[in-house]
């Protein structure tokens, strides 16, 4: 199967983001580089060791006698941003002017009205109407020399493992910024558990550069995952939230859906939901349940289909704090709220849960399944009105955490499919040329589709005459790591300590003493850094916002700190890919033995 073109472009973005993450520079700036470093390394989880390696290799002979020391550091470093504006201010409005498109547009505009956002677009990047700020965190650091005079006339690696207390940090969420101009009211942040090598040379140089990046996989108490009751959910479903209604185009659809299909005169929807096993589930869990569907009100809409899926999001606390929204209003529009939540499962990086990385040959790499769906959908009726569902949480879930910045939660998304009659559907696409719009549907037709193996079930037009309606339970991840001993949260206030990183193979926990207290420390990012990237001019006109987003290397014009959240490789898969050559024997399995000093080196072995 062939990966989709969106993830084509984001994988050459994010190329190019970080294609000189994993060298090093010579120290006397020629272009040629003077030495490689890169770590593998499991992921890590409280009160665990996690080993690794660290490989350094010379490009140029004549630096092989360079190398005084070889520090590695490992931190966790955490971002957020806000643009929110002040108290009082107004943004400009969108009016009608003067023009019109030409016939070549109108169609796909829906409208032959061009309207003008010269003033609102200013207003998006006017510091008189924003306050903005963006700061980092640095939870904790921790380092150790690996090497010390090094050999380096061959390849050399050499072990380190990171003791982990029984802390819960937080898991790394993937997260991909698609930011374009002119920013409006927002929120972002991120995360990063980075390995960073500080190479020292003789003369006294010092270089470092982010080698890779790590996960961690937060631990439950075991009690958690007890056998829980049934649980019941009462709901009543909504229209879906309005995106982008500040727009003229989409304020002209809503009103003309109002105008053809009044809310009024709209059936209403409730439903009861019962998950067998109770709210609380891991990934990779079964998860079955009912919905049972009741009328509350008629009107002139109908049923069709309904879907159970899991959902997460980023509730962006930190930005709401800064502006002062309460979280109803913060996250009342999912696109340009204080909240950026995700219409979609967010993934948690884990390197367990990469099969495609561990393919026997590039044959059949894509044979693998990337994950489930965590999805269930099926009819519904008003005479067959409940539907039991059964899906599996994918195994790349976030679980439920709370982080400095953010804070992700789960949620049963339930949507309903409701169709509406076809004259209300030429009301609404009334000057649209709609071949399946133009004449009533004739029941001889659709009986003799249904005699067609190869066509659909139903009629054309049935695609134009839906709406989705939505509602949500509320619903807790947690992860498949369980402990039953306590383990603390990150942000505790009695003394939450941090990892120790130690060189060679030490696979012993260190004394309690070991592990220092963290000391966070907050870096507020330049005003001239921070407006460089959410004060930018730019317009929001529906053509030249279309014509952006096709402009890849738009992605790379504005300064982003968490660039460097991802510089280097994912350590854990290079380490998983080390464990399972040496399980298929097309990799020397190494000796675990524990070294007490940190001197442990050997060449790098090439298997014929």
């Amino acid at each position: 199967m062939r990966p989709p073109l969106s993830s084509f472009l984001f994988i050459v973005v994010f190329t190019l983001q970080l294609a000189s993450a994993d060298s090093f520079e010579n120290k006397v700036n020629t272009d040629q580089p003077c030495v490689r470093v890169r770590v593998r390394a499991e992921d890590l989880s409280p009160n665990h060791i996690s080993r690794g390696e660290l490989r350094i290799e010379i490009t140029r002979q004549e630096c092989a006698q360079q190398i005084a020391s070889v520090t590695l550091r490992l931190q966790l470093d955490e971002f957020g941003e806000v643009k929110y504006l002040k108290e009082g201010a107004v943004l400009p409005e969108v009016h009608p002017s003067n023009e019109s498109w030409s016939t070549e547009y109108s169609s796909s505009m829906g409208s032959d009205v061009v309207y003008d956002y010269q003033a609102h677009d200013d207003g998006l990047s006017d510091p008189e109407l924003w306050t903005i700020k963006a700061e980092e965190r640095r939870a904790w650091t921790t380092e150790a020399i690996l090497l010390t005079d090094p050999d380096l006339s061959q390849p050399v690696i050499t072990p380190f493992t990171v003791a982990v207390p029984a802390v819960n940090y937080p898991p790394v969420i993937s997260k991909f910024r698609f930011l374009k101009p002119p920013v409006g009211q927002g929120s972002f942040t991120g995360l990063s558990y980075r390995y960073i090598a500080i190479v020292t040379f003789t003369d006294g140089c010092i270089e470092s550069v982010a080698v890779g990046h790590t996960a961690f996989i937060p631990s439950e108490s075991s009690s958690q995952m007890q056998v829980q009751s049934p649980f019941t959910w009462n709901l009543t479903f909504e229209d879906p939230k309005c995106i982008g209604c500040d727009h003229p185009r989409e304020k002209q659809r809503q009103e003309t859906l109002e105008k053809c299909l009044p809310k009024a005169q709209r059936s209403v929807f409730s439903a009861e939901v019962t998950l067998d096993n109770g709210k609380v589930a891991a990934p990779g869990q079964s998860l079955t349940g009912q919905v049972t569907v009741h009328k509350v009100k008629n009107g002139a809409t109908t049923l069709s289909d309904i879907s159970v899926r899991l959902q997460s999001t980023s509730r962006e606390q930190w930005a709401q704090l800064q502006s002062g929204a309460s979280a109803e209003s913060a996250c009342s529009d999912p696109w340009i709220g204080l909240c950026c939540t995700s219409p979609v499962v967010r993934d948690q990086l884990q390197a367990e849960s990469n099969p495609w990385n561990f393919a026997k040959s590039g044959n059949d790499r894509y044979i693998h399944n990337v994950d489930d769906k965590g999805l269930a959908k099926g009819a519904i009726t008003l005479s067959n009105s409940q539907f039991s569902f059964e899906l599996q949480v994918p195994h790349r879930t976030p679980v439920d955490f709370v982080s400095y910045y953010s804070q992700i939660e789960n949620q049963l998304a339930v949507e309903l499919e409701v169709l509406y009659s076809l004259e209300v559907a030429r009301c609404i696409h009334s000057g649209q040329k709609l071949d399946s719009l133009e004449k009533e549907d004739d029941p001889a037709t659709i009986e003799e589709g249904l005699w067609n193996v190869f066509g659909p079930v139903e009629p054309q037009s049935v695609s134009h005459r839906r709406m989705t309606l939505n509602a949500k339970v509320p619903f807790i991840i947690v992860s498949t790591k369980t402990s039953d001993q306590s383990i603390a949260h990150y942000l505790s206030p009695d003394g939450a300590v941090a990892p120790v990183l130690r060189s060679g193979l030490q696979m012993d926990m260190p004394a309690s003493s070991s592990f220092l207290p963290i000391k966070p420390l907050i870096i507020v990012e330049d005003i001239a850094t921070t407006s460089a990237r959410l004060m930018r001019p730019g317009s929001t006109k529906p053509l030249q916002t279309r014509q952006r987003v096709m402009n890849i290397t738009s992605l790379l014009n504005y300064p982003d700190p968490t660039k460097a959240y991802r510089g280097g490789n994912y350590v854990g898969v290079l380490w998983k890919k080390k464990i399972v050559a040496e399980e298929r024997g097309i990799w020397p399995l190494r000796n675990e033995a524990v070294v007490d000093e940190g001197n442990d080196q050997r060449p790098l072995i090439v298997v014929p």
